[in-house]
């Protein structure tokens, strides 16, 4: 029977885990790399700072996966993009992606006290980049997208982007906040990314009573430039039309206090 572990053993950090768990984690990754060690023992380099270890005992196979981030640095995020889908045309992955990048800025754009950008440039033109309001050490960076599962794994520079990712994720789906929490409670277990898990948590339960952006316009044409905005990215990226339930739940989430209209 095979064992399924995580953690490094020589390093006396390995725990118990389960075909599910470790498939949970493993899920979305691409290999990288890989090693040979002889009879008993081969290894796979993974996207998204990850290795998955095969020994082989008289016992049976042992699965092991650790994780090669070290404690001092900003962890990947791995966000199934799509759902579903084995194939999809590269105009969804597109739009999506897109959609994402900007709701994203949006969100970061506010977290940092620069929000009032976003009037000044859709006041001139309602479909600006934002995302190009932002320094090259805040965007949004992408290591690596795995087809089939089409979990893409995101990478920031600095800890005030991964923190906006994750509010992002919160606000614009409940699927992709679901997923995501399901990901992040199985490695909450390696090099103590439980801080991510519980980040998440409170992202989770604040923004389901809204940011309120919209009360830090300061004019109505500009509050009409990012609502219509708003609810067109997050169509693009929810793969829904504007109407639907969940746009219509993220939009409440990103840009309203307290469930206003």
């Amino acid at each position: 029977m095979t064992e399924f572990t995580l953690g490094a053993q020589e390093l006396g950090e390995a725990q118990q885990s389960n075909f599910v768990e470790f498939i949970n984690i493993v899920t979305g990754r691409s290999v990288i790399s890989g090693a040979d060690w002889g009879e008993d023992r081969i290894e796979f380099g993974l996207s998204g700072d990850g290795m998955v270890r095969i020994f082989w005992s008289p016992d049976g196979l042992h699965a092991n996966f650790i994780s090669t981030t070290n404690k001092d640095e900003i962890p990947p995020l791995m966000l199934q993009i799509i759902d579903g889908e084995k194939r999809i045309p590269a105009r969804t992955l597109e739009k999506r992606l897109r959609a994402l990048r900007t709701l994203y800025a949006i969100v970061h754009l506010s977290l940092t006290d620069r929000f009032n950008l976003v009037q000044d440039v859709l006041s001139k033109d309602p479909s600006y980049d934002l995302e190009l309001l932002l320094d090259d050490d805040e965007l949004l960076y992408v290591e690596c997208l795995a087809p089939g599962s089409w979990y893409v794994t995101l990478w920031s520079k600095l800890r005030t982007s991964y923190s906006s990712v994750l509010q992002t994720v919160a606000i614009v789906s409940e699927r992709g906040r679901d997923a995501l929490l399901s990901k992040l409670e199985a490695e909450a277990r390696l090099k103590e990314l439980e801080v991510e898990e519980k980040e998440f948590e409170n992202f989770t339960r604040k923004v389901d009573y809204g940011l309120g952006l919209m009360d830090r316009l300061s004019t109505d044409s500009a509050r009409t430039a990012l609502r219509d905005r708003v609810e067109e990215e997050l169509g693009n990226f929810l793969l829904l039309p504007p109407d639907s339930v969940e746009v219509q739940g993220a939009k409440k989430r990103l840009l309203d206090e307290k469930g206003k209209a």
